[in-house]
């Protein structure tokens, strides 16, 4: 098994530790729709309030909810839906971060926020109800090879082999003491991406079987968006989204634009730094991550990533020493 596929796998799935293994309340209910204005968004209050509504009122998406005053939280949303597949679903592409996690959304599958199920009784008594139609329940073990997250899981969150703590931002916490044994009987709700009539995978992923895997250099990979690069380093690859490092940056908060990639990175320097993790240290130079032995006549190399650059060089990391 290729460490690519496992990294992916770190992106796609979020959280594999005990938030996943716990069982979810049933998932709010997924409105049949035509068209996103059908949709609704959740507010910091943790009400859903139509589209249409939500723009009249001038709903603004928070950053976080837990910072916004009880007296405005009706003012800010946390989650915004999109009409995926005829229902209303919480759209996302690999981190779980957009997902609004307190309503049982814990998984990004397949570009869409999903819900835990399974056949565990204790667990999940009724998978069938916990998956609302044309959704089912896919199995770990069954259609998703436990091969693919043995490495992932069993690094306990380290920062070695195909670990949670490999690659950029977005990547979940590692599983702690979960096991790939504890996964026999779960699954996700959501569509298998080579159902028939499946949507495609989001930008910069391909459809591994039952699931979509990010890997931007794969031949059947959806092309990255146009503000984005396929960026490939350390035999995985992804998309980041391009900026002008000699201009404003036009990164989100915590991220920095890399003088020579024009890419952005969560940096390591200032208010909202990131911690890097073992075996790296923060450039002052390019304000990110680089492995500590790096010779510093070398840290150009880090900035020649391509389209086409598949190299199984250690590459500039994004990750912090917490867990999702």
């Amino acid at each position: 098994m290729s460490r690519r596929p496992l990294l992916a796998l770190a992106f796609a799935l979020g959280a594999l530790g005990g938030c996943f293994l716990t069982a979810n309340p049933p998932p709010s209910f997924r409105y049949n729709c035509k068209a996103d204005s059908d949709c609704r968004v959740l507010t910091c209050r943790g009400d859903l309030v139509t589209i249409p509504d939500a723009e009249a009122a001038g709903l603004t998406l928070a950053e976080n909810c837990d910072e916004v005053l009880d007296a405005d939280k009706s003012k800010f949303y946390e989650a915004r839906q999109t009409c995926l597949d005829g229902l209303c679903e919480y759209p996302c592409e690999l981190s779980t971060d957009v997902c609004p996690s307190g309503k049982g959304y814990n998984l990004c599958f397949n570009g869409a926020c999903a819900t835990a199920c399974g056949f565990d009784d204790e667990r999940f008594p009724d998978p069938d109800a916990t998956c609302s139609s044309p959704q089912q329940c896919v199995l770990f073990g069954d259609d998703i090879e436990l091969a693919l997250v043995e490495d992932l899981i069993g690094s306990g969150g380290g920062g070695g082999g195909g670990g949670s703590n490999s690659g950029f931002p977005g990547g979940g916490g590692g599983g702690g003491s979960t096991s790939v044994e504890d996964l026999i009987g779960t699954g996700v709700c959501g569509i298998r991406c080579d159902a028939d009539g499946a949507r495609a995978c989001p930008p910069g992923q391909y459809c591994s079987g039952a699931m979509c895997l990010a890997d931007c250099a794969h031949e059947g990979a959806t092309p990255c968006a146009e503000t984005a690069q396929c960026y490939a380093f350390g035999g995985f690859s992804t998309c980041i989204v391009k900026c002008d490092s000699t201009g404003e940056n036009t990164c989100e908060k915590g991220e920095v634009c890399v003088k020579g990639l024009d890419l952005c990175l969560p940096t390591c320097l200032g208010e909202d730094a990131t911690t890097c993790r073992d075996g790296f240290t923060c450039s002052e130079d390019l304000a990110i991550c680089v492995p500590e032995d790096l010779p510093t006549s070398d840290t150009d190399a880090l900035t020649t990533g391509t389209d086409t650059d598949v190299s199984d060089t250690e590459a500039p990391t994004s990750e912090t020493e917490t867990s999702g």
